[in-house]
């Protein structure tokens, strides 16, 4: 009879994701001789019908290997209960990601994923007595921000607003009502702008540390600054009517 130990276990965990890396090295190989193949063919059409071949077959690949990464992402997340954020950095995704993957999976099995509107961002616009809420970008672009996120499939504008203050600044708020819309000139992604107010104080934090590395409440005049006077013309006026004069 064979007797499995625990460092049997891992050895053979081990040799299984040698063998996944040597494969997918394999098929990067593969993939990069077919595209300079690709390149070399004379006739047009012929080009086309094989490139778009191995589009199609990459695509279909790319879904299998993304239904399995879901699935472990899923089993990780009930495993270890962890948030949005802590999970996707665990995993190696976006926490806009992570929130669809979980969102599907607790939908059930035949539900349909939930997908992205890659155009639409949406900005909550928060402020308190305070002033208006903005977050330090880790990645610099922009540096200063007012808290936004993409909005999902199956949710309202209004929801992803608030849930995207929730996550990251842990602050309950009420949306209060629609702003304005733009393509943002140098992002060029589709923009929605909603005024938001707290609900259960305004201790903010930094709830997702990949993104940001500070909140705070600012003044007009400091949002200004921190931005590089590129507020979104309707966002300035409602904030100029918006916030007490010492505030400003």
């Amino acid at each position: 009879m064979d007797v499995h130990t625990a460092d049997d276990t891992d050895t053979s965990c081990t040799l299984g994701f040698m063998g996944a890396e040597q494969e997918l090295a394999a098929v990067r190989s593969a993939v990069l001789a077919a595209l300079d193949a690709i390149r070399d063919i004379e006739g047009s059409q012929e080009k086309v019908e094989a490139a778009g071949q191995l589009s199609r077959d990459l695509r279909e690949w790319s879904d299998e290997a993304s239904g399995i990464r879901d699935r472990e992402v899923v089993a990780i997340w009930r495993a270890e209960k962890l948030a949005l954020a802590p999970l996707a950095a665990r995993v190696g995704i976006s926490k806009t990601r992570a929130h669809q993957i979980i969102r599907a999976a607790e939908k059930g099995p035949g539900m349909a994923a939930v997908k992205t509107k890659p155009e639409t961002v949406v900005a909550a616009i928060v402020t308190s007595s305070k002033g208006v809420l903005v977050g330090r970008r880790i990645d610099g672009r922009p540096l200063w921000t007012f808290i936004a996120g993409e909005h999902i499939d199956g949710e309202s504008l209004e929801d992803t607003a608030a849930r995207e203050v929730m996550e990251e600044t842990g602050l309950a708020v009420r949306i209060t009502g629609p702003i304005g819309e733009r393509k943002h000139p140098r992002t060029h992604r589709w923009m929605a702008y909603y005024a938001a107010e707290p609900t259960s104080g305004t201790d903010a934090i930094v709830g997702d540390e990949d993104e940001l590395a500070e909140v705070r409440w600012v003044s007009l005049a400091e949002a200004d600054m921190l931005m590089g006077g590129t507020i979104f013309e309707p966002v300035h006026a409602y904030l100029a009517r918006s916030l007490d004069t010492d505030a400003r």
